[in-house]
């Protein structure tokens, strides 16, 4: 007869299993770009088989895009709660909250902030930033139209990934509130002068 298993047990195997694939994961893109991480590799350093590594994943990248998704995940909720307007006029809380939040995840670090094979999360992120100063134009009736008006936005989201990104490479002397109290004086700066600005055609 066989032996039924718990599913708490089922589940514990699965979770330590999963743990197992990121750890490896972790391990190989400190030391290489993810796009040289082949499933044999990832799943010898794992201690599993190809087969229980394709039960959960079906490629390299799908770990990654987990781990970005988990991150996102909160990151989404925070900047869903926000009041763009006051986000625009003092960026600094938010910036400081998502901050906190990447680097919290030291582990990945390296390919969120480092590699070139690295996924989406910076360009969600910066998605985030463009619907908030869409929004911030909207509400102030600012003088620019929707297509400028991304383009101005795009600017800002990737000038505040890049700032992070050189802080990270670089181990900057600068501590992480440091970091953004400087990005949020710049951005609301630029905002200010953005306002004055004419962009009618």
């Amino acid at each position: 007869m066989a032996i039924q298993t718990s599913d708490k047990s089922t589940d514990k195997r699965v979770v330590r299993t999963k743990q197992a694939i990121r750890k490896a994961f972790n391990e190989l893109v400190s030391e290489k770009e993810m796009s040289e991480i082949s499933v044999s590799e990832l799943t010898e350093r794992a201690g599993i088989t190809r087969s229980t590594f394709y039960m959960y994943y079906d490629s390299v990248e799908a770990v990654r895009d987990q781990i970005e998704n988990e991150i996102f995940a909160y990151i989404d909720q925070v900047m869903s709660e926000q009041d763009w307007v006051q986000c625009m006029v003092n960026p600094y809380p938010l910036l400081s909250t998502i901050g906190r939040e990447i680097t919290k995840y030291d582990e990945y670090n390296r390919y969120i902030l480092c590699s070139h094979n690295s996924g989406s999360l910076l360009d969600k992120v910066n998605g985030r930033v463009v619907v908030a100063f869409m929004e911030y134009t909207k509400r102030l009736n600012l003088n620019i139209d929707a297509a400028r008006a991304k383009y101005v936005a795009a600017f800002i989201a990737a000038g505040i990934a890049e700032c992070f990104r050189i802080w990270y490479n670089h181990k900057s002397s600068l501590t992480l509130e440091e970091l953004c109290r400087r990005i949020s004086e710049i951005v609301t700066k630029g905002l200010n002068i953005i306002k004055d600005i004419k962009f009618d055609s």
